[in-house]
């Protein structure tokens, strides 16, 4: 029976010591507690179970108390063993539920034995426990120790191993006000129980919440986005820039032929560059070479496709329809070619890469017996020369 005692005491230690615990300082407290005991071989004596009742006070990093303890060991000495002793400890945590605590202890025991002679004397112990914090107002707590007590009393220093369990509650006086710590663990200034963002580099602004700040939202965090001010709805990369799927330089928003092959020269709009630049748009005033307003937009992407391919040489080819003398069509189609050309240069072409030609009425793409046709055929376009 002695022996389950024991078992049971070591076994209630194990269950509390994973428990989180605390305690208030600044009052006094009293400490109930029952006790298993692994006593010195040199006793005669068989393990057994006893009482142990502490009275002490709290500090903020302390507790200072005095104990009186008993045992009654069976055994072939049978041994009423007790003894008071004043302890000093180092408490740990008190702002947390798990409260540990160390430290020792110095005083009397006595030893009456039926079959060794009677000692008393001199003993100190050392402790390791637990404060287990059982109510959120402080009010009470479960206490777990180990203690290790060296005896003086003999011939020889006995050592015995004692493991202690019960409450411990305090009274009087009002507790010291416990500071409630909220680290802050990755130091961004905002502490842990808000900071939804916990492992925040070191230096990096972060928001109320604790994450670092995303300015364009674009879900790259401003200290590893390389391109800040994308604009909303833009998809992009890793690093934070807008995507480009097929490397031709126009950004997958921008691009109308999103998939074209590696290499190839494409216009601002992304598309591949053929043998022949259609100009669609591009009007002039009646009987003249001056560009109409409403041709503007379409030489102004012209030209930022000439721009783009610094290397691309064209020739402004200019065409009429079929009305008029053929003389002065060509002479017309050249002004107008030459007009282009210009536009494209003041544009910022490369005016080494442009060279200007008239046409006349020849090569014809629709019909001029109509004047949807003869409509078509009035026409500029940029012919790729390599």
């Amino acid at each position: 029976m002695k022996r389950y005692a024991s078992a049971l005491a070591v076994f209630a230690m194990f269950l509390v010591s994973t428990a989180e615990a605390a305690e208030a300082p600044g009052q006094w407290y009293v400490a109930p507690m029952a006790s298993a005991i692994w006593v010195d071989n040199s006793r005669l004596s068989d393990d057994d179970v006893g009482a142990h009742i502490a009275l002490g006070k709290a500090t903020e990093k302390y507790n200072f108390e005095f104990s009186a303890w008993g045992y009654q060991l069976d055994g072939y000495n049978d041994n009423d063993m007790w003894g008071t002793d004043l302890g000093f400890y180092r408490v740990w945590y008190r702002e947390r539920r798990l409260t540990p605590y160390f430290g020792m202890a110095v005083g009397f025991m006595k030893n009456q034995n039926n079959r060794l002679e009677d000692t008393q004397g001199a003993q100190n112990s050392f402790a390791f426990g637990l404060l287990t914090d059982l109510t959120s107002s402080r009010t009470i707590a479960l206490r777990t120790e180990f203690r290790w007590r060296l005896d003086y009393t003999g011939d020889s220093t006995e050592q015995d191993y004692i493991a202690n369990v019960g409450l411990q509650i305090p009274f009087g006086g009002k507790p010291e006000p416990v500071a409630v710590v909220d680290p802050d663990s990755d130091g961004d200034g905002v502490p842990d129980s808000r900071d939804r963002c916990p492992d925040t580099p070191a230096g990096v602004v972060v928001d109320a919440n604790g994450c670092p700040l995303d300015s364009d939202g674009d879900g790259v965090a401003d200290y590893l986005d390389k391109c800040p001010g994308t604009p909303a709805g833009t998809a992009v990369d890793a690093v934070g820039c807008p995507l480009d799927s097929d490397g031709d330089g126009v950004l997958d928003g921008d691009d109308a032929c999103p998939d074209t092959p590696a290499g190839a020269r494409v216009d601002v709009r992304g598309c591949e560059i053929k043998a022949v630049i259609r100009l669609p748009g591009v009007e002039f005033e009646y009987n003249s070479a001056n560009l109409t307003p409403a041709s503007q937009a379409t030489l102004n992407d012209a030209a930022a496709t000439l721009i783009k391919n610094p290397g691309l040489k064209v020739e402004v080819a200019g065409y009429t329809d079929s009305a008029g003398a053929e003389e002065y069509n060509r002479n017309l189609s050249d002004r107008r070619a030459a007009s282009v050309r210009d536009y494209l240069v003041n544009a910022g072409a490369n005016p080494a890469n442009l060279t200007s030609r008239g046409y006349g009425e020849s090569n014809p793409i629709a019909d001029n017996r109509t004047a949807d046709g003869r409509a078509r055929n009035r026409r500029v376009e940029l012919r790729v020369l390599n």
